[in-house]
């Protein structure tokens, strides 16, 4: 089953990686969702997004402090422990202040391999900045060409920008089937395929998306009986332990804004338009993620998918020590609330099985049941 093989492949995520680098392919890895990964895929090389580890930061913490949050720090911790020896490089964006800092310390510390930053602006709206963007995304273009040794090629970029939108567009596909009534595919499924896509080809992954909406279509839908429909909001959601949690307490995700999910492949490139400018495009105009201005995209995105998969509250999972996604929380909070929406914020370091976190959702599903929110 196709189920299975996501599970296999997130057993040890970085093992396809490491494969294809004793092939001698170049693999790059991404630690933002403003890397254009065609680019490097038209370049002939693998994008590979690193999402960090759950596991205890013990070497980063020599050089990142606490509050610097667990995501950088995790994705340091491995760089410094040589589980990221196999790429040939690392592209990195000023997303935020601890993941700009890790440039600078990769520069330092793992000086074999390439570092890339994208130096794009936190605005991204007005004609200015748009000029900045650009001008950040075409030398990242430039350095990639030669790190690669070949100009990259039209015809080559055109060919990924297909590849990733029938990504995106698969993925839209699988999301539709999360928030079907009932839904056709598991919540632990979902999130399974999802970040299987961040380590695998997007060909391979393509291959795999086509045979589970094949199955999920094929197959009994779910049952969902006396679960409540929850949204979960936030920038990365990887323990995969959470959405058992949420079942064991009478809940389920029906749909999700995760910069990890929905906001990092809603928006597919203008095929029709020249392939370099429509790529730039696309990542300016892409759903901004909470370390981006301006906030009323992220915002009617939220509203949509909350509406489209009829969800009856929403649970916020968001990164300790993260002040941009807290920024935006309370300004959430209050518009949903107005529209009789109940959420719970559950801020985290990446790991959310614990009784803590049992509880809280315990009580904020019991709660809903109760209609205490009405």
């Amino acid at each position: 089953m196709v189920q299975t093989e996501f599970a296999r492949i997130l057993a040890d995520p970085l093992e396809l990686s490491r494969q294809w680098s004793r092939e001698g392919r170049k693999v790059i890895g991404c630690l933002d969702s403003y890397i254009p990964e065609e680019f490097i895929h038209a370049a002939g090389m693998i994008p590979l997004r690193i999402l960090g580890s759950t596991a205890n930061v013990t070497l980063a913490d020599s050089y990142l402090p606490v509050f610097a949050g667990k995501l950088a720090r995790s994705i340091l911790e491995q760089a410094l422990r040589g589980d990221l020896a196999h790429l040939a490089g690392v592209a990195i964006s000023n997303s935020s202040d601890a993941v700009r800092m890790l440039y600078d310390l990769w520069g330092r510390h793992i000086p074999q391999q390439r570092a890339f930053l994208i130096d794009v602006p936190a605005i991204l709206e007005g004609e200015t900045n748009h000029r900045v963007f650009r001008q950040a995304m075409l030398e990242f273009k430039g350095e990639l060409e030669k790190f690669a040794g070949k100009p990259l090629e039209p015809a080559a970029l055109s060919r990924s920008i297909a590849v990733f939108n029938e990504n995106r567009r698969l993925l839209k596909e699988i999301v539709s089937l999360l928030g079907a009534s009932p839904p056709r595919l598991s919540a632990e499924t979902y999130l399974d395929a999802l970040l299987s896509g961040f380590v695998l080809t997007k060909e391979k992954h393509n291959e795999l998306l086509g045979q589970l909406l094949e199955s999920s279509r094929r197959d009994t839908p779910e049952r969902t009986e006396g679960l409540t429909p929850l949204h979960v909001c936030g920038p990365i959601l990887m323990d995969r332990s959470f959405l058992p949690l949420l079942r064991q307490c009478g809940a389920t995700m029906v749909s999700e804004d995760l910069g990890t999910g929905s906001r990092y492949f809603w928006d597919e490139v203008d095929e029709a338009g020249e392939p370099v400018e429509a790529v730039i495009e696309r990542y300016w105009s892409k759903i901004p993620e909470s370390y981006k201005t301006p906030m009323e995209p992220r915002w009617r995105h939220l509203l949509n998918r909350i509406e489209r998969s009829k969800a009856k509250g929403v649970i916020f999972v968001i990164e300790k020590y993260s002040d941009e996604d807290q920024y935006d929380y309370p300004v959430w909070r209050d518009r949903l609330r107005s529209r009789g929406v109940p959420s719970l914020l559950l801020d985290s370091e990446l790991v959310l099985e614990s009784e803590q976190v049992r509880t809280r959702v315990q009580t904020f599903v019991d709660i809903m049941k109760g209609g205490a929110f009405s």
